[in-house]
């Protein structure tokens, strides 16, 4: 009993740090869901605190956790063989290592338990809770009420288009939230937790809010997991064909009348044929991807390179958006580690899935059929996006997978003392509360370039990289902010600011690269820069169209540049 109490317990304090991931309103620039992701890390060892420290019980590691030590270790080959700055991966190689913890903690509830129902409770109330409430808060937006700090602020002119996204800040990551409440409905459901009826209604409610994100993901996730669930019905027959074929009647009419009724309610979104038609940025990134990996075929360019190769090749392709993904797990694979290891990462994970997942017999445990609608969702949306780069994504996905591999394979796996993972614990406090200083470090910087126009009046020390820092990257960015365009630079300032512009492809950087390169007699690479920056850019390439006109009234080499620029309208 006592085990069981502890284990309760951990997964209660885990849950609270999920859950206020998923509400909380702070967003704060250069690192965004900062907070989030760092509620969730330090949820992660708190749930240890109570295994490992008032029991002598031991870490169980299944062997699915050497997925996230694999790709730990090909990062660490990288940075030998100079693909990869190791300042640049501090937080990913953390994060990989937490992942891991998160999985053999997952299996290690799931031993204590002797089953995984708490875990799948805790993640159905969490998910569900928060679905609901973040859909209360696109109410909010939508009515342009103004709720700081507890719910994000959306302005409503009733003119202009607005996606309503709750705390999230990001209509696809709220859009894959809802989708985890209506998971978490199914298993509530099937516990007998909740009433058909009224689960019902709640869904009603969440698709509301799934059309208000105006997300694509929802066309593709909630039919998957229809589709599912009515393979599996023979073994699940609480749900009811009928009613699941309404919620997906309803969900489909909400997205087609969705701008009828928003002009009813005041506010203004995209029409359906916006959301079908359009540019096709996303191929676009994925035609980068793969002409990346051709150039990269057997280590890749590099972990965390694909934006910076996107603006070494940006000017070969269409215009698309400038991204630090490619918006498909697969192909940013291949990108930025290669496909030998690719085809041997997926590989495994394919075979894992397969075995736990495939058999229908093995969903006569409602926990593993929970977890796979779980990753399923997640599975469908990496396609198209990248939300296992948010931690409090990835670390979710890691306490599920290492739970389902527990419950199938609970001989599978590695044991740890309890005094390494005390001392764990200790080190990653440690590391968590650095990492908060060292980033504030960086926001306090972004502030002083925002409160002051003359950017040489900003003291050295707020702008300056310390001695120590985990993200060094951003001080070579306040670097580059100072440098002014000038004739005569020496090869190692043009060659800083090549190699900063590619990190950081913001619009006015690639303006500043392309002045460097003009104002030192580089006129070609100049042009393709600028073939660039509207490639990346194409929303506000005008502006800077009309600035490089002005510019080439001045200068005959700024003129050379200008006339082989792309049309102020192109597409």
């Amino acid at each position: 009993m006592f085990l069981k109490n502890i284990t309760k317990l951990s997964i209660i304090l885990f849950g609270l740090c999920l859950l206020f991931a998923q509400l909380y309103s702070g967003h704060i620039h250069p690192y965004r869901s900062f907070y989030h992701e760092f509620a969730v890390v330090v949820g992660v060892f708190l749930a240890l605190i109570p295994l490992f420290v008032f029991s002598r019980e031991k870490l169980i590691v299944p062997a699915i956790a050497g997925s996230a030590l694999l790709l730990f270790s090909f990062l660490g080959l990288q940075s030998l063989l100079g693909l990869t700055l190791l300042t640049t991966i501090y937080y990913p190689l953390f994060l990989l290592f937490c992942t891991a913890l998160a999985k053999s903690l997952g299996a290690s509830w799931v031993k204590l338990n002797g089953n995984a129902d708490d875990l799948c409770q805790m993640f159905a109330v969490v998910y569900l809770l928060a679905a609901v409430l973040s859909v209360l808060m696109q109410q909010l937006q939508i009515m342009g009420i103004d709720w700081r700090p507890i719910v994000m602020y959306m302005s409503n002119d009733g003119v202009n288009p607005i996606r309503a996204f709750a705390n999230v800040a990001q209509p696809n990551q709220l859009a894959l939230l809802i989708c985890f409440g209506f998971a978490a409905l199914w298993w509530l459901l099937e516990s007998t937790r909740l009433p058909g009826k009224l689960a019902w209604c709640v869904a009603v409610f969440l698709l509301w809010g799934l059309a208000l994100t105006q997300s694509r993901i929802g066309w593709i996730i909630l039919p998957s997991l229809f589709v599912l669930i009515v393979y599996l019905r023979k073994t699940n027959a609480k749900l009811s064909l009928l009613g699941m074929l309404s919620l997906l009647v309803i969900y489909a009419s909400l997205v087609i009348t969705l701008p009828t009724i928003a002009k009813y309610l005041g506010f203004v979104v995209g029409t359906l044929g916006e959301r079908l038609g359009g540019r096709s940025e996303r191929s676009v990134l994925l035609q980068q991807a793969w002409a990346i990996a051709s150039a990269h075929p057997w280590l890749g360019a590099g972990w965390f390179g694909f934006g910076a190769q996107q603006v070494a090749v940006a000017a070969d392709f269409s215009s698309t958006i400038y991204a630090e993904h490619s918006h498909n797990i697969v192909l940013n694979f291949a990108a930025e580690l290669g496909l030998p290891f690719t085809i041997l990462f997926f590989g495994i994970l394919f075979v894992w899935f397969w075995k736990h997942f495939a058999l229908r017999e093995a969903h006569r445990d409602k926990s593993k059929t929970f977890i796979l609608m779980m990753l399923l969702a997640v599975g469908v949306h990496s396609m198209v996006e990248f939300p296992l780069w948010y931690a409090y994504v990835l670390l979710p996905v890691g306490l599920m997978m290492g739970a389902a591999h527990q419950l199938q394979q609970p001989q599978a796996a590695w044991q740890i003392s309890r005094g390494w993972v005390q001392a764990s614990i200790a080190i990653c406090f440690a590391i968590l509360a650095f990492a908060w200083v060292d980033y504030h470090r960086v926001v306090n910087g972004f502030v002083a370039f925002r409160q002051t126009k003359d950017y040489a009046l900003i003291p050295k020390e707020k702008i300056q990289a310390p001695r120590w820092t985990l993200m060094p990257d951003y001080f070579d960015y306040f670097k580059l902010l100072l440098v002014t365009p000038r004739s005569g630079m020496s090869p190692e300032e043009i060659q800083f600011v090549i190699t900063c512009s590619h990190r950081f492809g913001y619009v006015h950087i690639l303006d500043k690269l392309a002045q460097v390169y003009v104002l030192n007699n580089q006129v070609d690479a100049a042009k393709r820069v600028m073939q660039s920056l509207q490639r990346l850019h194409p929303i506000v390439y005008p502006e800077y169209y009309d600035y490089w006109q002005s510019l080439a009234k001045t200068d005959e080499r700024y003129a050379a540049v200008f006339a082989t620029m792309p049309a102020r309208n192109a597409p």
